[in-house]
This record gives structure tokens, sequence and C-alpha cells, in this order.
């Protein structure tokens, strides 16, 4: 798919320009999904769907014959459906997860919730005090789901959950150690392994081999050097799959054999690690292995596995996309599955896998036209150590691609997220507005295996943020970058590289942008008021993996060396970066004299969730840029 892809793209960039595309209403690319998720109940009769209604996420279930949402639940304010099963052919589980701003992580609340899809019995919170966890949704089973949760002395323990009043019934099985950990069950439900440890570096994964509640130690971190994850289990249960960091390079998926102990390497890819497994509805037989290796791509484990044939299948019908499959009934003969690219959030169809046929259900942004849209390529580069670097181009449609004012775009994390192909509704507003958009994978990033992201532990400006300086002059090099119009704009600890890139390469950007930021570590690292001397594991790891003694290192300190003008965002009840932060680099660059723009949104946390205040900040940011780099 990529290289026919990237050979088209060529030869259109080698012909005549042709117009760019007409302006899309900013209003468009922030206007809430029509849909999230979407799976389909047991039976085939209903789908469930979550909703977004700005700073929530909703549930709704409706008759797929007659298109009438029969059952819905309406969350309170911050508050996110976040994973939800069908338990029966009527009855939905789901749990929730308060979320404080776009760029927030989720915190999972401590309860289950359940609905009917005719609407009954709904809403009822189950088990809030003991923080469960829904393990398996036991298919031959539609009264019991089974959960993890904290037992007697606060030791997970495992038990069968009622979905019509929530008790619990324990099933006298407690983890092998006492403390915080989580179990994974196989095919047949049973707890096979227990992860659990002192902290990051010190996991101890155990296993259960036979009948008996009896446990051994499959795997320890500290010992071995490596981290594991368990993966999934053959159809039989008799091998398990499991990925497993390595000295250097990309994670390896690897087998072993509950019967003769053999562990086995059976997939690595060269670059990156692998994304996840693919198994059969029916029997949960493995058939793939997914990588995010630019493109998304697999590796057939079994290319004879019928839903791998009709996943190959459905690939060639909807070129130039992801094509992923969401649920399905138990009988396995009806799916969900949702085409997405760089030029559409999401389409979900139900395919019949008896007559091959695909019947389109509901679109995520139905408003917005693919063809008006941009693509997004993967790009190759070295940093100048030599450690090649990836990342992600995005060209105005219609451009040739050359001399064009660029925006350099760092995600935030910035240990373990990564930035992967797909649709982002802010990169295709800026390209719409005629600026080529460089998302990078700098040294630290998730995706490319244990080693590289280690390689940016306290390296905060420093090669860390030379990674995004020798990206912006790769674009200059291969004259996609007009030198004297480019930008450099994040959030998070992208709001970080943006202000530290001004000041680290004073000639190199003509402005910065920061929304959300951090801009001083060791106010990033410092203990919270009231905490009692306990630091927050979050802050513990930032404290080992920043370098807060390095006064060179944070915005803040360095500001005198800011050229170029600032723009900064923020949200007033933000508790991950507080606005306080961005105040404080605003009055550094006010006393170095640096032209500094801010604006700090009202009831806005870590990333607005409100649509208007989305669009406000979106023509704020395109004006900014059209001041300082916009088009001649």
């Amino acid at each position: 798919m990529g290289f026919k892809r990237i050979f088209m793209a060529a030869l259109m960039l080698a012909a005549a320009q042709p117009a760019l595309s007409q302006p899309i209403p900013v209003e468009d690319f922030f206007k809430l999904s029509s849909f999230n998720s979407v799976q389909l109940s047991p039976d085939g009769k209903y789908i469930a769907a979550t909703v977004p209604l700005e700073d929530k996420t909703a549930l709704v279930i409706m008759d797929l014959k007659t298109k009438q949402i029969t059952a819905s639940h309406k969350p309170q304010n911050t508050v996110h459906v976040m994973g939800f099963y069908w338990v029966s052919a009527y009855r939905v589980v789901y749990t929730v997860a308060f979320k404080t701003g776009k760029y927030a992580n989720p915190v999972a609340s401590a309860g289950i919730y359940a609905l009917n899809a005719d609407g009954t019995n709904q809403g009822t919170q189950y088990a809030a005090g003991v923080s469960p966890r829904i393990l398996d949704t036991l298919k031959d089973d539609d009264k019991f789901v089974l959960v993890q949760y904290r037992g007697d002395r606060g030791v997970d323990t495992i038990g069968k959950m009622n979905v019509e009043n929530g008790d619990i019934k324990a099933m006298a099985r407690s983890a092998p150690w006492v403390g915080y950990g989580s179990f994974t069950v196989d095919n047949a439900s049973e707890p096979r392994f227990y992860l659990t440890g002192k902290n990051m570096k010190d996991l101890t994964t155990y296993i259960r081999k036979g009948d008996k509640w009896e446990w051994e130690i499959f795997h320890q971190s500290k010992v071995s050097g490596h981290d594991i994850e368990i993966q999934g289990f053959s159809s039989d249960n008799s091998i398990v799959y499991y990925s497993m960091t390595q000295d250097s390079g990309p994670d390896a998926l690897y087998t072993y054999s509950m019967k003769t102990g053999e562990r086995k390497q059976v997939v690595r890819d060269d670059n990156v690690n692998p994304a996840g497994l693919l198994s059969s509805p029916v029997d949960d037989a493995p058939f793939a292995v997914r990588f995010m290796d630019g493109f998304p791509r697999y590796e057939w484990l079994d290319k004879s596995n019928p839903y791998a044939k009709d996943l190959m299948s459905l690939q060639a019908s909807f070129p130039d996309t992801e094509v992923s499959r969401t649920s399905s009934t138990y009988d396995g003969k009806k799916s969900i599955y949702v085409v997405y690219s760089d030029t559409n959030q999401g389409e979900f169809y139900l395919f019949d896998h008896v007559t091959k046929k695909a019947e389109h259900l509901v679109s995520s942004k139905p408003w917005l036209d693919s063809s008006k849209l941009s693509l997004m390529d993967p790009v190759k580069f070295k940093a100048r150590d030599g450690l090649e670097l990836e990342g992600f181009l995005t060209l105005p449609k219609g451009s040739k691609g050359k001399n064009l004012p660029l925006i350099i775009h760092p995600h935030g994390g910035p240990f373990g997220p990564y930035d992967g192909w797909g649709f982002r509704e802010e990169i295709q507003l800026l390209a719409n507005r005629g600026y080529a958009v460089l998302q990078v994978n700098f040294r630290g990033s998730g995706n490319y295996g244990k080693a590289f992201q280690e390689k940016g532990y306290k390296q905060w400006g420093k090669a860390m943020q030379d990674d995004l300086t020798d990206a912006t002059r790769w674009a200059i090099a291969q004259g996609i970058a007009d030198p004297n119009r480019i930008c450099i704009y994040g959030a998070s600890y992208g709001g970080y590289a943006a202000l530290m890139g001004a000041a680290k390469e004073p000639s190199l950007y003509k402005c910065a942008v920061g929304n959300v930021g951090v801009y001083d570590l060791p106010d990033m690292v410092a203990e919270d008021a009231g905490s009692g001397g306990m630091m927050n594991p979050l802050k513990v790891f930032f404290r080992e993996t920043a370098n807060p003694e390095d006064s060179t290192s944070s915005p803040t300190r360095v500001a005198g060396q800011i050229k170029v003008p600032v723009y900064m965002m923020a949200g007033s009840k933000d508790t991950t970066c507080p606005p306080e932060w961005t105040k404080k680099m605003y009055k550094a660059l006010e006393v170095a004299g640096v032209p500094v723009q801010m604006h700090i949104y009202e009831g806005e946390m870590h990333g607005n969730v409100q649509v208007s205040n989305q669009v406000d900040f979106a023509n704020r940011l395109l004006a900014f840029l059209d001041q300082h780099i916009g088009k001649k």
C-alpha cells in the first residue's frame, strides 16, 4: 500500500502544480465526531457506540434494523465512557474514566456500569469500593462476567460478578503476591498470568500452568533487563504469545509452550514493535501481527484463516486505508469493521462473512470531504549522531511540496507516546491553510523499542531537542521548507520542545507556539504541597528521566536566548501543566524583551475540550502563523 501511494504522490508532485484546495471552515475540523467506537451485539440485532459530547463521552445503543436509539447513558462532565462490552444479546457493561483535558491521560473510575439494550436497568454503578476490572465477558454465560477486584486485606482477587445486580462471588483465588497487579486469563477464562512489582523497573510475571491454584515465576524484569507483555493464546491455550523488549532495536514476539516450556521467537520487525495480535472471533486462533511501521501493515501467521482472508479482501477493497475489526457476533457470521486513513477519521461497515458483502453503517465526520484533505506520508532521516529517525510529513493538497512554510510539530509525552499514521484534525487544518507539517518521532518516543526510548532519558533540551533541529534542517535540505518561514509548535511536552527549540536555535525558527506546556523542569518534579514527602509516581519517573538540575534545559531559565515571537495558551484549571507555568514563562519572556502573547482559557484543563474554545484557539494559531511565516 505505502510504496504505491508514495510513487503516485511523487508523480503528482512532478506534474504541473494544480490550484491549492479551497479553505475548509475551521469549525468543520473540530465539530464533534458522530461516533468514536461501534460494536455489534452477540446476536447482530443491536450496535453500541460511544458518542463524544465535548467534555464527556456518552454511550448509546441502536436497533440495527430501524436505526433508532433504544438506550443511552450520558455521564457527568469530564467523565468518559471508555471500555464497553456486550455480555449478552441484551446487556452492555462499561467502565468510565475521568479525563481532564484533550491531552490528559484518562484516570479510570473504580466501578463498573451496565444497561440493557431497551434502556431498562441502566446506569447502576457496581462494586465501586473494590476497584473491579473486567477480565472476561464469559461468552457462554449471560449472567456473569469475570472480574479482578481488591479482596480481603487488599489482595487482588478473581470473582464472578452478576451483571444484573453487581454482586461478586469470589472464586477463592487470589494473587500470588500481596500488592497491586493484574491478571491475564486465557481463551477458556482461566487465570494464567499475574503481573506485579515494586516499581516499573522491578516487575515480576507469574504463571499458573495447571488446574490447581499454584503459581511460579515466569519472568523478572530486574533479572533479565527486559520487559514482557502477554499478547494472547492459541485457540487451544497450549501456546502463549508475548512480546519482549530487546537489548537493541524493537520488541520481538515470542511463543511459549504450556506443555514443554519451550520459548521461541516468531516475529520481529526490523524497525517497530508489535502493535497487536489479531485472532479469530470464533475460536480465538491468532492469524496476524499488526505493526505501525509508517503505514500500518501485517505479518500473517496464518493466511488460511477465514478471517485473515476476509481482512485481506477488505484491504483490497479499501486501498490506502487501515481496516480493523471492532466486534463480531458470537457465531462469527457478521462483524463490524472500521475503515480509516489520514484523510478519513473513520467509516463503520457491517460485513457479512457468508455473503462477503459490506454495508455502510455510520461515519465519524461525514461532513469532511476526504478528497479535499492532505496525505500524511512517512519519512526517514538520520540525526547528527547517526540514529535513524522517522516522522510524518503532511503537505498542502495541490502544492508542489517545495519552498513551503513549515510547522515542526513535536508530540507530547515525551516517553512512550509516538506519532502514527492517521487522521489528525489540527494537522489537516494547517495543511488546508497552506502549511507543511512535520511530525517527528524523536528519541524517547514509543514504538521503536526500549533502547530507543531510553536514549531520550536525561535528554530534555539536549539530544531529544537536537532530533527536532535535525528534522528541520532535513526539511530545508530537501527543499520542502522555506528556511525563512519555519515555526515550531506543540502541546504539553511539545510545548516545552517548542520554546526550548526557539531558545536553542534562535535563528532556525521564526516563531514558536506552546500549548499547555512544561517550561520549568524543577517545577515539574517538585513535591506536591501537603504530600507528606510522598512523590507522585509520575513525578518520580520524570525526576529520573528529565534533567531538572540543568538550568540550561528549562525554557524559563534561558528565555533571553529566544529572539522570535512566541504565543502560549493554557487552561485555567489544568492540573497536569498548571497555568502558573505558562504565566511564569510569559513573565520571563517579557523581562527578556521577547514579543509574546498569552491566552488562558477559563474552565479548560490540559487541552481544550469545548468546541468553541478549540475553534477559537485554532483561529488564534492561524492568525499568529499567518503573521510570521504565512504565504508570501
